[in-house]
């Protein structure tokens, strides 16, 4: 006895194509629903440096350590994405949290 099973069906390749068809624009819908990164979410120098409350020069200072997150736009304007700022506030914070040492951010000296 034979226990193979043998099925014949016909496609309309035209079908075939039109669901493919239908699948890539769903995909490119999708990606064009994800939000770029904009600057919004980075802070320009001035308003960084009001939310650790520092001058701007020193702003500028902090932006030239290689652990500071900033970023060079077009060679010249520097922003800072809020999410590395949070993200470095928080190493800072703990790098000093069992230390008596007072961390200068800013000002005359």
């Amino acid at each position: 006895m034979d226990n193979k099973i043998t099925i014949k069906f016909e496609v309309d390749i035209t079908e075939v194509i039109n669901q493919i068809v239908q699948m890539i624009n769903m995909a490119d819908r999708e990606e064009e629903k994800k939000e770029p990164l904009s600057l919004l979410d980075a802070y320009t120098i001035e308003e960084a440096a009001k939310v650790l409350g520092v001058s701007k020069s020193y702003m500028y200072e902090l932006t030239k350590h290689k652990d500071f997150p900033s970023i060079k736009v077009h060679g010249k304007k520097i922003i800072i994405p809020k999410k590395g700022l949070e993200e470095w506030m928080q190493k800072k914070f703990e790098e000093e949290k069992g230390s008596s040492k007072v961390v200068a951010m800013g000002g005359r000296r």
